[in-house]
């Protein structure tokens, strides 16, 4: 009986022993695992991180390449047309002081005053230009396509995108709405899972600006969301631009509504 005991504790210990290290591999496996799947998710991480950059990078390169090309443009234009309209201008300047008679002298003195209006008109042309926000606008555009190329090109997943203004933007009110329209792509490809992402700007009769950006992914708590630096990255810039922010998110995606007037009342 005594060594029936025995046998039974022995088994007892052997199966309790047993017992143990599996536990204790599972625990192991179950850690290495999960350590697994967070490295991959931060290398996933760092991998749009470096994309977003390279694609910045990319941008900045295209719109600086597209202004000094303006600018040799205008340059050329100020050589050839303003230039040469300032030589005959002085030319007739000469000739005016020289005439031998009033009549030559009003003659040179009218086309003096034709070509002052000419030069003066070429002069509003190319300030205004200068000026414009053409550029900007293009540069905008041009930005968000270049980072749909790249993410598309990247990432499985598909963006569409309509930027439609009447007005011309800021430079500021461009790039603070290039670096949301980052900062919410994202969040996108990091939190959402999402398989597809609409980019839509446009100006209502109101001349106020509308950025709606949507996802189909798998929302998130909004009211978690508020701390974060990345939403509040978000709200500083909208803030600076006097704008409202709005934003629905459940489980069948995210959309987010900006609001910005374009001009200050």
């Amino acid at each position: 009986m005594e060594n029936d005991t025995q046998i039974n504790y022995q088994a007892f210990l052997i199966l309790g022993t047993i017992g143990m290290l599996l536990l204790a591999f599972g625990v192991t496996f179950f850690i290495y695992f999960y350590q697994r799947k967070l490295l991959k998710k931060k290398i996933a991480f760092q991998e749009i991180e470096d994309l977003l950059k390279q694609q910045e990078l990319h941008s900045a390169y295209t719109l600086l390449k597209g202004q000094d090309m303006e600018r040799k443009r205008i340059s050329q234009e100020l050589h050839d047309n303003l230039g040469s309209q300032l030589v005959t201008l002085k030319m007739y300047a000469d000739s005016a002081v020289s005439a031998p008679s009033t009549n030559q002298k009003n003659e040179f003195l009218s086309k003096i005053s034709q070509l002052v209006e000419q030069a003066s008109n070429e002069t509003r042309k190319l300030s205004h230009e200068l000026d414009s926000v053409a550029l900007k606008h293009f540069g905008l555009e041009t930005a968000i396509a270049d980072l749909k190329s790249t993410i598309e090109s990247l990432k499985k997943i598909k963006i569409t995108t309509s930027v439609i203004l009447e007005d011309n933007l800021s430079s500021n009110m461009a790039y603070q709405l290039y670096r949301v329209i980052q900062e919410l792509v994202n969040n996108t490809l990091k939190h959402a899972y999402a398989g597809q992402i609409s980019i839509d700007i446009h100006q209502d009769e109101r001349q106020h600006l509308h950025l709606i950006y949507k996802d189909n992914g798998v929302g998130f708590d909004i009211g978690k969301a508020k701390k974060g630096m990345g939403l509040l990255n978000i709200r500083s810039r909208i803030n600076e631009l006097s704008g409202e922010l709005y934003i629905l998110s459940n489980s069948g995606g995210t959309s987010i509504t900006i609001e910005i007037p374009l001009y200050e009342n």
